[in-house]
Parts: C-alpha cells; structure tokens; sequence
C-alpha cells in the first residue's frame, strides 16, 4: 500500500470513530487543554501501530484498546510528574478564563462520577455506554465475559450511589 493511500486509509477511519477518541479523552482528563492534548497522544499512537493491524477484530476494538491504554498512561504519567495543577490554585486566585467550567447537564455529572471510578471500571463503563457487547468489552480490556457482565452491575451500582451524592 503507497504512502499516500495508508494515509487517506487511517484519516477515514479516524474520522468515523473520532468519537471514541473524544469520549475516552473527555473521561481520562479534566481540562480542555489535557483533553486535546490526550487526542492528539491516542491519533499519534494510532498512527504508528496502523501499520501492524491486521484486522484480527473490529476497527473499533483497535480504537478503544489503543485509546484506553494511552489515556491510562497518559494520566498515570500525570499524576506520576505532578508538580501542580490548575485546580490547585483555584483558591490562589480567580482563573475562570483558564479552567473550563463544568455544564451542569445529566452528561456532565455522569462524567464526574465516571471519574472517581478506577481505571479499569471507568474504561468498562464507557465501553458499555458507547454499545459495546460484553464480548468486545472482553476482548478490548482482556477480562473474562463474566467478569465484564459482573462488573458492569457493580459499577452501574457504585455510579447510582455517586449520582446521589452529586445531585
């Protein structure tokens, strides 16, 4: 396959699924600028393992793994070289102009529940409320059918639970 057309390939597929992509950098960072900069690390990281597909699953269950496991490095590597964040100096001074301000929409609270959960509940869920069958929640995270089905029930509990508090 030329240059070219692998390019024009992987921009396709990219932009079908850029969905994925945003959903899972909308959960893994808090701040617009984390954000773009975690879609930019997922299409990078994309990008060069495009080549090695094989189309041994779906397309999207490339996505997701991909995505899921650079944004949990990209957040462990965060937390791991944290000097200091944004939030940090809320009470310093008034950054409004700096920090995006949470909509207090039913989405918004979902997502401030989604992100007290831990990694791997918090990659399960979003998975499950993208529509994915708890076949390629298996195959994607690398955990048993049952253990998905299993832990989609404690994990819709738990949220249920923070949802209460929030509201």
């Amino acid at each position: 396959m030329t240059e070219n057309r692998q390019k024009d390939q992987f921009l396709d597929i990219l932009e079908k699924n850029i969905g994925i992509i945003i959903k899972i950098a909308r959960a893994y960072s808090k701040t617009l600028h984390d954000k773009e900069d975690l879609i930019n690390d997922i299409t990078l990281e994309l990008w060069k393992s495009f080549g090695r597909f094989k189309g041994d699953s779906k397309i999207s269950t490339w996505i997701y793994r991909i995505a899921l496991n650079t944004s949990m490095n990209y957040k462990r590597k965060r937390e791991k070289d944290r000097f200091f964040f944004l939030d940090d100096l809320k009470q310093i001074e008034n950054l409004n102009w700096l920090i995006e301000q949470p909509d207090s929409s039913h989405s918004e609270i979902l997502y401030q529940c989604i992100d007290e959960l831990n990694q791997l509940n918090k990659a399960i869920i979003l998975l499950y409320l993208d529509g994915n069958s708890h076949d390629e929640i298996s195959d994607i995270t690398g955990i048993s059918k049952t253990n998905v089905g299993t832990r989609i029930g404690r994990i819709k509990e738990q949220i249920k639970n923070l949802v209460t508090t929030k509201i």
